[in-house]
């Protein structure tokens, strides 16, 4: 088993690969339905699914976007949360998507600069998040914190250099995820 240390000054995520999904609580429920939130920049409705209007959500992953939030000193949109399975069909997405799991966001890029996009996704990394997506139209990306890392990108063209900064940053790799550690460096933007 692998041992993964994510740390960025004062957040912190440690999680042993293979056991952390088997601790994984959520929040499940409409919106109003929701209890024990304790996220100070996001949502229940945030993460409702677009088709039925449920939530199922990691608990950790909240969490852990509530802190990258802090980070960055700027809001994190998320365009798409949690899906059910009909709305996911209907938007074209993987059978065994992510937004099913419910640990996967996309999150809206626009108006943030290519340094406020690296500081994002550095953060992001610093926060136990392993895959992400880019796409050709860079208005987006989509992050989630599935065991074996990956990383993709939808449309022509390559991943931003932004995008392969972060990456660099934080040695990611292959089924392993960020593979350093970062002991004090905070990018805020």
């Amino acid at each position: 088993m692998k041992r993964r240390e994510f740390i960025a000054g004062a957040t912190c995520s440690a999680l042993t690969a293979g056991t952390a999904e088997a601790r994984v609580s959520f929040y499940s429920g409409y919106p109003h339905q929701i209890t024990g939130w304790t996220a100070k920049h996001f949502k229940p409705e945030e993460f409702a699914s677009k088709g039925n209007g449920f939530v199922s959500v990691s608990q950790r992953m909240v969490a852990s976007l509530d802190r990258v939030r802090t980070a960055v000193g700027h809001p994190i949109y998320i365009t798409s949360g949690y899906r059910d399975p009909a709305y996911n069909a209907r938007v074209g997405g993987v059978k065994y998507s992510r937004h099913l799991l419910s640990d996967a966001v996309d999150i809206n890029l626009r108006g943030l600069s290519s340094l406020q996009r690296h500081a994002l996704m550095w953060h992001l990394l610093a926060e136990g998040f392993t895959s992400f997506g880019s796409y050709a139209s860079h208005s987006f990306m989509h992050t989630d914190m599935r065991p074996n890392a990956r990383i993709w990108h939808g449309g022509t063209g390559t991943h931003p250099a932004w995008f392969r900064r972060a990456l660099a940053d934080w040695g990611w790799q292959r089924d392993l995820g960020a593979t350093r550690t970062h002991r004090t460096r905070i990018i805020r933007t």
